[in-house]
């Protein structure tokens, strides 16, 4: 099966819908011994230490969402920026201490605080690094690496000759470890692998932005080039799902060469005492791939032109001026950030609202979309917004403009839509972030899938981002799928929905979050998770 054949992505769509009845009906029971553990662990790999004095990224974080900076030229990469893009990316920002072991919460949200994405990094010589292939643990705050040498020509060649991959100084892979998501959400946790990776490159970005770094979203390339690369399996446990190069002021075209590379294999911890493996993922991925140079080049063509803004009758919300709020430095905001876990019933005034909206749809410079397009429509529900009627809207982002689609009070009908959880009903505003899906699909193929998803992700981080900027508190929510299309419609009766974020005042004041380096010492000296303790 090709990446053209659509079936299976629109079978694997209908089949991990979550309903009323499928919720009541699963048999599922977590194995609360066997919870995978969240660090990948080389046991043999050489180490290198990242430095624990970095940069910070300073930038407003509403400028840093808007990708403006003001400083002449680009920033340059150096071990101690990369170790700050990694940090404020994926690091670990607070430890909870429970009766099942210590949880370490990081810089981004993930689905379950279980987080399956991986960073890898593809660099030539930068200052303090030789060229490599490396794996980023955050835990102990280290790079493993994986292989010695230049391989940026052979990512370009994997990559359909992006160029933008062969001159920057580093690239980062993105790569998802399905056990670890599935070990809770089963089948549906391939939809999960694109929002968590997407909640992390929103990071990724507006840091990249901070530092003067020009930073691009690739999720075309050949998947079992890039897999083979990274020493990654890429069918049965890991695969990689999005490549981010990091453009700089001193950026020089590694050397063309032969671009075979060995396999390689590098002894790793098991993740838990046993695996359960889901085809239907491995199966949805691989007719997802794509598996030559040229086929990478013309679905590269493919890209989508202009987003869904679309003319509708009926009445309208102007929104603020949003543009000329100000926002603490974009590090404090991450280290802020955390998923609200108790919401007070308390209005947010328009302009916020108007903040987060700008900000998050603000585009998405990736290799599937021309300038200023989106996979992404934004719907939501207002319950609690100062100057706006309660009831459920569309937002027509070219117009900066709420369209009604329905007036009344929605906060059960939210909860409801968000898997029945009260975070969904008592939030101030809940998003949903919508598709044409089969529209995406007939356009990008199977592996449309991935990007609307993985772009959904990213506005759902952005949405975070903005939101705790401005003293706010977030929480991505799963949902149910075909209710929320329904609830929407006649307007949104051809989409689907990808991701959910509920926002509002949180019910309660939380802590910052610090910068926590190498507070995670794993015991290389057992090849069992039995044996961790």
């Amino acid at each position: 099966m090709s990446n053209r054949d659509i079936t299976t992505a629109l079978e694997f769509h209908e089949l991990t819908k979550h309903s009323y009845a499928s919720v009541r009906t699963s048999t599922y029971r977590l194995d609360l011994q066997n919870r995978p553990y969240p660090f990948k662990v080389y046991l043999e790999a050489p180490r290198i230490e990242l430095p624990r004095e970095f940069p910070k990224p300073s930038l407003p974080t509403l400028e840093a969402l808007a990708g403006r900076n003001s400083q002449e030229g680009r920033g340059e990469l150096d071990i101690g920026r990369l170790a700050e893009i990694l940090y404020f990316s994926a690091g670990i920002t607070r430890v909870l201490q429970h009766p099942l072991g210590e949880f370490y919460f990081r810089a981004a949200p993930a689905t379950g605080a279980l987080y399956p994405i991986e960073l890898y990094i593809v660099s030539g010589d930068i200052p303090g690094l030789n060229a490599g292939v490396y794996h980023f643990d955050p835990g102990e705050f280290i790079l493993n690496k994986l292989r010695e040498g230049d391989y940026r020509d052979y990512l370009s060649k994997a990559a359909g000759e992006e160029q933008r991959v062969r001159e920057a100084p580093a690239t980062i892979a993105m790569t998802s470890i399905a056990w670890r998501n599935a070990w809770k959400y089963q089948v549906r946790s391939y939809r999960h692998w694109f929002w968590d990776s997407g909640v992390i490159a929103a990071n990724l970005l507006a840091v990249s932005v901070s530092e003067g770094i020009e930073a691009h979203v690739i999720m075309g390339f050949v998947d079992e080039m890039v897999n083979k690369l990274l020493c990654v399996d890429g069918s049965v446990e890991e695969a990689a799902i999005a490549l981010i190069p990091l453009a700089t002021s001193t950026m020089e075209k590694a050397t063309k060469k032969r671009r075979r590379i060995s396999q390689e294999e590098h002894k790793t911890m098991p993740l838990s005492r046993y695996i359960i493996n889901y085809p239907a993922i491995w199966q949805m991925h691989k007719v997802s791939s794509l598996t030559s140079v040229e086929e990478v080049q013309e679905w590269r063509r493919q890209k989508i032109e202009q987003s869904g803004d679309e003319a509708y009758e009926g009445e309208t919300h102007k929104l603020e001026v949003w543009d000329d709020v100000s926002s603490p430095p974009l590090w404090e905001t991450i280290l802020k950030r955390g998923s609200t876990r108790r919401f007070a019933q308390k209005p947010i005034n328009g302009k916020q609202l108007a903040t987060i909206l700008g900000y998050s749809t603000r585009g998405l410079d990736a290799d599937f979309l021309s300038s200023g397009a989106s996979l992404i429509d934004v719907y939501l529900i207002v319950s609690s917004v100062d100057g706006i009627p309660e009831g459920a809207y569309y937002y027509d982002r070219k117009a900066n403009s709420l369209l009604l689609l329905k007036r009344g009070a929605f906060r059960r009908v939210a909860g409801y839509l968000c898997l029945e959880q009260k975070l969904g009903e008592d939030a101030s505003v809940v998003f949903f972030l919508m598709t044409r899906l089969n529209q995406v699909l007939r356009r990008l193929g199977n592996r449309g899938y991935r990007a609307c998803q993985f772009e959904a992700g990213v506005m759902a981080g952005r949405i975070y981002l903005a939101a705790y900027a401005l003293g706010l508190g977030a929480t991505g929510l799963t949902f149910y799928d075909d209710e929320v299309t329904e609830f929407f419609s006649p307007h949104a009766r051809e989409k689907s929905n990808m991701m959910t974020v509920a926002v509002g005042f949180p019910a309660y004041k939380a802590r910052r979050g610090d910068i926590l380096l190498g507070v995670v010492k794993h015991d290389r000296k057992v090849e069992s998770p039995e044996g961790r303790g």
